[in-house]
């Protein structure tokens, strides 16, 4: 896993996104790299003559598995709940987003329950072929009642391969 300016929903790597009310996540992740309101200059090694971009991070290639990885580096507060929805939209054909969809989201998380060092770790669902490949990524932080939570958010690929502590005991020593 390595993170990645261009793959953050946060306006600077590690910088948290602070929660208090329902908002869209600081950035949109523009899969191509060409920014909201731009045409990618080349697709497949070809010049860009149609709006046929995107990559299905929803499916991967089996192997490396998308997800987007939250962690909280200090407490929330509040009894109230955010869910998280990551949404996805298609290129528009001005290089701006389409319409974005719902690809998944969490269960209600209360404030007070997301303690300084939580990950939370979403694993995106297969695409089915009736959906366009999407070019935008951006996430939906819906609160309820009194709530505040900061949140680093990044597109990831297998963050559990990187993870790894916590699968062996303590002084594991390899023979």
């Amino acid at each position: 896993m390595f993170l990645d300016q261009s793959l953050s929903f946060n306006t600077t790597v590690g910088v948290a996104q602070t929660v208090t009310t329902t908002a869209d996540s600081s950035v949109i992740v523009d899969i191509t790299g060409a920014g909201v309101g731009t045409l990618p200059q080349i697709i497949n090694g070809f010049p860009a003559t149609n709006t046929a971009v995107g990559e299905d991070y929803g499916a991967g290639d089996g192997l490396a598995i998308p997800h987007v990885l939250l962690t909280v580096p200090t407490a929330g507060t509040g009894a109230g709940t955010v869910t998280i929805t990551v949404k996805t939209a298609p290129d528009s054909g001005t290089g701006t987003e389409g319409s974005y969809t719902t690809l998944v989201s969490t269960v209600a998380l209360v404030g007070t329950a997301l303690v300084a060092g939580t990950v939370i770790d979403i694993p995106l669902p297969s695409l089915n072929s009736n959906t366009v490949l999407p070019r935008f990524y951006k996430l939906t932080y819906t609160v309820a009642s009194t709530f505040s939570a900061p949140f680093i958010a990044e597109l990831a690929v297998n963050p559990a391969q990187i993870a790894t502590f916590g699968k062996y005991a303590n002084n594991y020593i390899v023979v």
